[in-house]
């Protein structure tokens, strides 16, 4: 009895580990086709257009507090963008310049968002 089910315990393993072979191989494929296709995006040599932006937030307020605040907590990154975008725009361009309803409406406060270009590269 004990030998029946030892061996139909064995039996269940081995094709259980049959079905898993099969799905490693896929996904090994599966891998190296998505390996092959980041390689040949890779190899394409095009220029990235790239422009460092700074983002801030500006108030309309006596308080140096505020001023400091909204320095302090400026944002630079930068961006890919398209090569026409990149030739519509020069250093200290202002991309956005929105003002905030929402903070004159909740809070009582006047100010806007500031997107500027600090600089633009082109990377190979």
């Amino acid at each position: 009895m004990y030998k029946s089910i030892i061996v139909s315990l064995i039996g269940l393993v081995v094709l259980a580990s049959c079905g898993n072979s099969e799905e490693v191989e896929r996904l090994r494929k599966e891998n190296a086709d998505l390996k092959a296709q980041l390689a040949i995006l890779n190899d394409a040599k095009k220029p990235k257009y790239i422009l460092k932006l700074r983002l801030k937030q500006s108030s309309f307020s006596l308080s140096i507090k505020k001023h400091i605040r909204n320095a302090v907590n400026a944002l630079e990154f930068e961006l890919p963008v398209d090569k026409e975008f990149y030739d519509s725009v020069s250093e200290g361009t202002e991309i956005v310049d929105k003002f905030r309803f929402g903070s004159l409406i909740l809070y009582g406060t006047l100010g806007d968002w500031e997107m500027t270009v600090k600089g633009k590269e082109i990377r190979q």
